[in-house]
């Protein structure tokens, strides 16, 4: 078996690697209060994929017979997708109620365009030389499989003054200084990434932004311990008390930013350099992945939303109102229709270059459009229907103290279930939504990959969407329009332009990535 012991995966975080949390120099990642829960929330992640019971759910086996971790499965079919996404939820409902989103699982997702199509990433190289980029990428992701790796993505530059037009050009994002026989020498910064302190590997790519040179244009990996990066995260909002903070208390997933100052970075982790024309295409493609699976987790995340409501107003006995049920009502729809979009873009998928199935793109974007358009809303609904239940409840002292006890029983007493029911639903719903571990959860999944304005801005860009498109064909028909000769041509060129776009054979216009 090719799976990692959460053991070995503690062990491997004592590498002399240098981080930051907050103010506080952490000497070592997997024992230091600020960081120690997170990977141990990690290394049980890997030793709930060698129990028995769960075999057929969380692993596979490979055509070369070796049973692996189901993040390492690459999916050819419809069946095949099903199966991963199945995967994705039992981790994502095992572990923190969904709102640890980079898990290993979601980390690894993000190399299955490399491995998926790595010739143009070495064809469109500049500066390598001839040097095998793409068997780079082969024989990294074989040995990112062997050793049941964690290879942590960051792509965000930093903020740069958008209104000079030379601000990305000279800013401290990371570039490429030199290239020797070795590898490259890269200086600089990249601004933002999630749960870095706790990965093996760092996968370093760009956004593509107007004004980026040659120099800064970097896709591949590198050991997080290597020498001159160091990794400075912001301050914890980890909480200490797991009785009072049941979902904060496992852990904050730390986003960070990593400094180069002067790395050398062998040939062998190098995917691409030097192109920005690349750069325009392949990101986006790159992140697909993990915006699928983040369309996943806020279905999961939508399910636990209305369960809460449920529990709630079960024991708080309105649930059998009709007004509250209709307000309930809202949460389920919420849930229902965001699950939709998951199992539309799995139905209407398409087969990738490399053979892989891959679900549709749009589906799966306006999936994440609609989630993040009516979160908060359904967030306020939830919070509604507790009332003060959500905020005035006993700590866990109070509810021991042998004077207060008989009261706060009496206080906390439902139509169902037990008083301290109702203390333990609050809590989870107090972490979720009313702490600073929660709304940290709350920013990642707003501005994941690319923030609610963007995603509507980059699906208006699709040809089918124009004037030229589809929906505007139809209802010109409705209206007894005729297109003209020249504007036919045109929706003509521009459908088989997208159509490429799917199958990743087109360059994309140029994106400017949200900061």
């Amino acid at each position: 078996m090719m799976l990692r012991t959460g053991k070995q995966y503690l062990e491997a975080l004592n590498d002399g690697r240098d981080v930051w949390v907050g103010d506080t120099k952490v000497d070592n990642v997997a024992t230091h209060p600020l960081t120690r829960d997170y990977a141990q929330r990690t290394a049980e992640f890997f030793d709930l994929h060698r129990q028995p019971e769960l075999q057929d759910q969380l692993t596979f086996v490979d055509e070369k017979g070796v049973r692996r971790s189901m993040m390492w499965f690459l999916h050819r079919s419809k069946d095949d997708l099903v199966r991963k996404r199945k995967y994705l939820e039992h981790i994502m409902k095992h572990f923190v109620a969904a709102s640890m989103p980079r898990s290993p699982d979601a980390q690894n997702y993000m190399l299955v365009t490399y491995i998926d199509d790595p010739e143009p990433w070495e064809k469109a190289s500049i500066g390598a030389d001839g040097r095998g980029l793409a068997d780079n990428i082969r024989n990294f992701w074989q040995f990112a499989m062997d050793n049941d790796l964690v290879v942590a993505p960051h792509f965000v530059d930093p903020q740069a003054d958008r209104s000079d037009p030379n601000a990305h050009a000279t800013s401290p994002a990371l570039r490429i200084v030199k290239t020797t026989d070795e590898g490259i020498v890269v200086n600089g910064v990249k601004a933002i990434g999630t749960a870095s302190a706790f990965a093996d590997y760092l996968h370093l790519g760009v956004f593509f932004r107007p004004g980026a040179k040659g120099d800064q244009i970097i896709y591949g990996v590198c050991p997080a311990n290597l020498k001159g990066i160091t990794i400075v995260c912001r301050g914890s909002v980890v909480s200490d008390d797991p009785v009072e903070h049941p979902l904060a208390s496992q852990g904050d997933e730390l986003d960070s930013t990593l400094i180069f100052e002067n790395v050398l970075i062998p040939w062998k982790y190098v995917f691409h350099i030097g192109n920005p024309d690349h750069a325009k295409l392949y990101p986006q493609r790159v992140f697909d992945w993990g915006h699928y699976y983040a369309l996943v987790r806020q279905a999961v995340r939508a399910e636990l939303l209305a369960g809460l409501a449920i529990l709630m107003c079960e024991h708080l006995g309105t649930f059998k109102i009709d007004a509250v049920q209709s307000r309930i009502a809202k949460l389920i729809a919420f849930q229902q229709s965001t699950y939709a979009h998951v199992l539309a873009s799995e139905d209407q998928g398409f087969h990738t270059p490399g053979g892989l199935y891959k679900p549709d793109i749009q589906l799966f974007n306006w999936g994440r459009v609609y989630f993040l358009s009516h979160m908060g809303a359904m967030i306020d609904e939830l919070l509604d229907l507790c009332g003060r239940s959500a905020i005035m409840f006993p700590t866990e002292k109070q509810w021991q103290n042998p004077q207060m006890r008989p009261w706060l029983e009496k206080l906390n007493k439902g139509a169902f279930g037990e008083p301290y029911d109702r203390i333990k639903i609050a809590r989870v719903i107090r972490d979720l939504y009313l702490t600073d571990w929660g709304g940290r959860i709350s920013m990642f999944e707003n501005f994941n990959g690319t923030p609610l304005a963007t995603l509507l801005s980059l699906t208006m860009k699709r040809a089918e969407f124009t004037g030229n498109g589809p929906y505007a064909e139809f209802a010109r028909k409705v209206c007894g329009i005729d297109i003209r000769r020249d504007e036919a041509s045109e929706y003509n060129a521009t459908a088989d332009y997208a159509k490429a776009q799917d199958t990743g054979r087109a360059a994309r216009p140029p994106v400017q990535a949200a900061e």
